[in-house]
């Protein structure tokens, strides 16, 4: 999936989502429950991020609009500020991965309790608003958010405040939106001419996007936004809108918003018009308004809500370009090598749910950058996700390019098993990845009973067996499989003796190649081999390229099998300001395989919150390094 900066600017004006708080207050939820909803009540806010989608938005907001220290003290709530961003990130990625299809997670930021102090206003000083800030984006960075959004701001000193914390941490594309009265003024007398000119001096400069949200209606906040369109062309940014369902009034006992979806939806023109390329809604907003938006302004990314009945994508397009038709069984790992010499295979997640097109999409990027493979995880863990094998068979027939079916022993009995393997292979599968599986408890079905009957080891010669034509049990089948059996390594283990002992044991039960764990540095692996002996059969060795030195010391410190050297950990700490480490990564990664390319057959490259953007340098690299002719055109 592309960034989000791109998306825009190459399909024009996309469709946010609509209001939380006051659609979670409509559907019954206390209103004082509201900012803790990501820790206390997953589910309303999962719900309300799939209705959003469903009805058409593209760039959903998490639910981290009031989630700083300064509105949580002066609530009284206490919450852990990063926990409950992190998992509002979290909830906004999962509800795009059951919706299956491309759409953009912005991380939400409101106001302090108070303004940023200032020559002419008492406030907050602005070293502890920005620590404030910084607190809440390391949260929905370490969510995987695809940008921020710093919404209702009513004074420049704020916006400098939350800039300056997203900058000192990301270089992702941030959106600025003011509150402006009906009367063209924030709370603190901001005309829009003034708020998008203080957009110019801002912490790394102008943000992505700037414009206008809550505090009025439609036709207010268009005119706001027509009065910052000069400034914003001179600035070379472009405009966002989010308009309330028009003024609140007071009617039974509650706050009532009288402007109806058609209304709202009736300026969509004139705002992209005035050049908006992101169009919402907010207060009063809710998944109708976003209907009607998406029905006037028809979807750029050609997404067909048709397909969407009842939360199920029940049909399928096909790709926008003709493929040619893949071959029905994958071509093996082995089989690659011999022909290219080294081999670059790439891991896709399936998706939550049933809709695959972001991921066929991925896998098409990936192939025309020169990937051999796809690994596809088998519900990676211990977390439900469409099936992997049915995953493989989509993936090979809507791109040519082959696959690597991750397959545990933790779900499926001795029967089962084979019957899958079988089911597998029928469906074009070769490649089998021989794998354990991550135990229930480590996910979201921890009362599911795991069965392992048999281990890696064990399923390593179960496929031998099918591959001379019969069963485990030594009874005939009616033709032999053509499986490649791969087995994991882990070179970082605590016990090396323990690990090459299982090794050992994988290789003699019949393994073909070999896939490690992500390595960080050449002598983890190197150390292991030399120790170990030859190896026989291919060894792919785990990339995944770093993004950030808090994305370094999480794997470090609580990734069981993977092991940051320190030397590494410095180099990222030492990013500067306004970085995001996405390129130190690619460049430590680049270096990494030019180092280990002596002891290794190919690479096996994992990416992070499965983008695959800063895959494509390094699949480049690859390609003109190692081998010759792999780029497909398409």
């Amino acid at each position: 999936m592309e960034d989000l900066s791109l998306a825009i600017k190459d399909h024009g004006t996309l469709i946010g989502d609509g209001a939380a708080g006051t659609e979670l207050a409509r559907r019954g939820i206390d209103e004082h429950a509201i900012p803790l909803l990501p820790i206390r009540q997953r589910e309303a806010v999962l719900s309300l991020h799939l209705d959003y989608l469903k009805a058409g938005a593209r760039v959903i907001e998490t639910h981290s609009f009031s989630a700083n220290g300064s509105k949580f003290k002066q609530a009284g709530l206490g919450a852990e500020v990063y926990e409950v961003n992190r998992r509002a990130a979290q909830l906004g990625r999962h509800a795009r991965d059951i919706f299956g299809d491309n759409a953009w997670v912005l991380g939400a930021v409101g106001p302090l309790a108070l303004p940023v102090a200032s020559p002419v206003v008492r406030g907050i000083p602005m070293e502890e608003a920005e620590g404030l800030y910084r607190e809440a984006v390391a949260g929905l960075l370490a969510g995987g958010v695809d940008g921020f959004i710093v919404e209702t701001m009513s004074e420049i000193p704020t916006v400098r405040a939350a800039m300056a914390a997203i900058r000192a941490e990301s270089r992702l594309p941030v959106v600025v939106n003011f509150a402006f009265s009906p009367e063209g003024t924030t709370l603190y007398g901001l005309t829009p001419e003034e708020a998008a000119l203080a957009m110019a001096d801002m912490p790394g400069g102008p943000p992505f996007l700037i414009g206008a949200n809550c505090g009025s209606g439609p036709s207010p906040l268009l005119d706001a936004i027509l009065r910052m369109a000069p400034v914003a062309e001179r600035l070379h940014v472009g405009l966002a809108a989010f308009p309330n369902a028009g003024q609140p009034q007071w009617q039974a006992g509650r706050v009532h918003y009288p402007a109806g979806p058609q209304y709202v939806a009736r300026l969509a023109h004139a705002l992209k018009a005035a050049g908006c390329r992101l169009v919402g809604g907010c207060c009063g907003t809710g998944p109708d308004h976003i209907r009607a938006l998406t029905e006037v302004q028809p979807d750029p990314l050609g997404v067909d809500r048709a397909h969407w009945r009842g939360g199920l994508a029940v049909d399928e397009p096909e790709m926008s370009e003709p493929r040619e038709p893949a071959p029905l069984l994958s071509r093996g790992v082995t089989e690659i090598l011999a022909e290219k010499g080294f081999v670059i295979s790439v891991e896709l997640d399936p998706p939550r749910g049933v809709n695959v097109r972001r991921l066929v999409e991925a896998a098409d990027r990936m192939y025309r950058a020169g990937a051999d493979l796809i690994n596809v995880a088998d519900s990676p863990m211990a977390r439900v996700r469409l099936s992997a094998s049915a995953t493989c068979r989509i993936i090979q027939e809507k791109v040519p390019i082959g696959t690597i079916l991750h397959f545990t022993t933790r779900d499926r009995n001795l029967m089962g098993l084979q019957s899958d393997l079988l089911g597998a292979y029928s469906l074009g599968v070769r490649n089998v990845l021989c794998l354990t599986g991550d135990p229930p408890g480590l996910g979201d079905y921890a009362v599911a009973t795991a069965v392992y009957d048999l281990d890696s080891i064990g399923l390593v010669k179960v496929t031998r067996a099918l591959n001379q034509g019969i069963d485990a049990v030594g009874l005939k089948l009616g033709s032999p499989t053509n499986f490649e059996a791969g087995v994991g390594l882990n070179p970082n283990a605590v016990s090396l003796d323990e690990e090459m002992s299982r090794f050992r044991r994988k290789l003699d039960a019949g393994a073909n190649f070999v896939m490690t764990q992500p390595v960080y540095e050449v002598n983890q692996l190197a150390r292991f081999l030399d120790a170990f002996g030859p190896v026989d059969v291919p060894i792919l060795v785990g990339v995944m390229p770093l993004v950030s030195l808090r994305q370094a010391q999480y794997l470090n410190n609580e990734v069981p099998g993977i092991t940051v050297p320190a030397h590494i950990l410095a180099r990222m700490e030492a990013v500067g300001e306004g970085q995001d480490g996405i390129d130190l990564g690619v460049e430590l990664a680049l270096e990494f395989i030019e180092q280990v390319s002596g002891i290794v057959q190919g690479v096996y490259l994992v990416p992070s919150f499965n983008r695959v953007t800063p895959l494509m340098p390094i699949i480049d690299h690859l390609g003109r390094r190692f081998r010759h002719g792999v780029k497909h055109e398409g």
